[in-house]
């Protein structure tokens, strides 16, 4: 009897073990990461079910998850955001420095691409002509400033010559690429006069024009004028292109 009453009861507990879930098994991955930064990446993926232990002295991500599924996503994740940045984005500029007047004066003619420009100006401001000073190209980077400078040539009357400038702090290209912006932009003349002495003699004025601005690529602005004096005046065109 005895005998009977342990063998059923044996029978009783061995369906139950065999009932009882299999524990999960933890799932690990090492990735190491080319271009994205491991604390930015490790913060992103906190949306899935995983442990995520960053290093970026090697540049690698530890995961750990119980689930293939998360481990699969994110390995689908860190594939698609370890990208290469894109290119830096290059800008061009140009600075036309015109001067107006009621006759060709100082300066060359003007380039074909500024007839346009000439135009405008003819028909808002009381000038019959417009010359060409200097023109700067300036090159930097995208959200980078930079500065140049020119002299295109002796005054008339001897006197010296004439310095043109422009500084900018920045130059950033918008989002959607449709336009750039310049931070505080400095542009302008150092222009020779003579001393009104019996000395003779010359001493520099300067011009200048100070302004934030947007612009699109290609599109050539007009960011101000300066009186010279004499009848004339000194207009400032810009005009930008990207490059990447």
């Amino acid at each position: 009897m005895k005998r009977v009453l342990i063998a059923l009861v044996l029978f009783a507990v061995l369906p139950l073990a065999a009932q009882e879930p299999k524990k999960p098994e933890t799932v690990q991955r090492l990735f190491i990461l080319k271009y994205a930064d491991p604390g930015q990446l490790s913060n992103l993926l906190k949306v899935f079910d995983a442990s995520i232990t960053q290093n970026h002295e090697l540049h690698a991500l530890a995961v750990f998850s119980r689930s293939p599924e998360a481990m699969a996503a994110i390995e689908d994740a860190i594939k698609r955001l370890d990208v290469p940045p894109p290119p830096p984005q290059n800008i061009e500029l140009t600075v036309y420095y015109l001067i107006g007047g009621d006759n060709e004066g100082t300066g060359n003619a003007l380039p074909k691409d500024l007839d346009s420009v000439a135009t405008q100006l003819k028909n808002a401001f009381p000038f019959k002509a417009y010359r060409l000073l200097d023109a700067l190209e300036l090159r930097t980077r995208n959200g980078q400033g930079g500065d140049g400078s020119g002299s295109p040539g002796p005054n008339a009357g001897g006197l010296g010559a004439t310095v043109t400038q422009f500084h900018m702090n920045s130059a950033s290209v918008s989002q959607d690429g449709s336009s750039v912006r310049i931070d505080n932009m400095k542009a302008g003349v150092k222009l020779p006069v003579a001393k009104a002495t019996t000395e003779g003699g010359y001493t520099y004025v300067d011009l200048g024009v100070n302004a934030d601005i947007d612009i699109k690529p290609g599109q050539k602005v007009v960011v101000g004028h300066l009186s010279m004096g004499q009848n004339q005046a000194l207009f400032l065109v810009l005009t930008v292109r990207v490059v990447n």
